[in-house]
């Protein structure tokens, strides 16, 4: 998914990415308090070591380890919030959390963190928060080909994160 579509030979940086990201203006404060709560889990000083241990090592290539966990956190955020985290934030919040772990860890040092690897991680960090959603990569490429060829099923309706 997200893989064909990281092709700068230049690493990634949070900065690029965040561009990128186009939120709703009705979204926008979501997405912001996600993100805000997203960073202060990963880098408190109470929670950065657990946050780091998940990442860290592990048998798991990176990107599974990063997409699963970034995933986590996006479906803890979801049911802090007591599930009104509106769903149009979810992905593009993961993201950017993610890219902003993925610099840390290349950053420190601690892990090899290439484009490839973050794709794979984007990849793995949607697939988890559509089937944590109760969606499919094959559900949502079913109802956007639909739209594109003029037919209107009505949406999906999301499940609660976890369910």
């Amino acid at each position: 998914m997200a893989t064909g579509l990281i092709k700068s030979k230049q690493d990634l940086t949070p900065e690029q990415v965040k561009k990128g990201i186009e939120i709703p203006d009705e979204f926008k404060d979501a997405y912001e308090r996600v993100v805000a709560a997203g960073m202060t889990i990963m880098f408190s000083k109470e929670t950065s070591k657990q946050a780091l241990s998940v990442l860290k090592g592990g048998r798991e290539p990176l990107a599974q380890r990063l997409g699963r966990a970034v995933a986590g956190l996006v479906a803890t955020l979801y049911k802090q919030s007591n599930n009104t985290l509106p769903p149009q934030v979810m992905i593009p919040a993961g993201v950017e959390l993610l890219i902003q772990a993925a610099d840390f860890l290349r950053r420190s040092g601690m892990e090899k963190v290439d484009n490839q690897v973050i794709g794979d991680a984007m990849d793995v960090m949607i697939t988890s928060i559509l089937q944590g959603a109760g969606l499919s990569v094959e559900k949502i490429s079913g109802f956007i080909e639909q739209n594109q060829g003029g037919g209107t099923p009505p949406p999906a309706q999301p499940q609660p994160m976890g369910a």
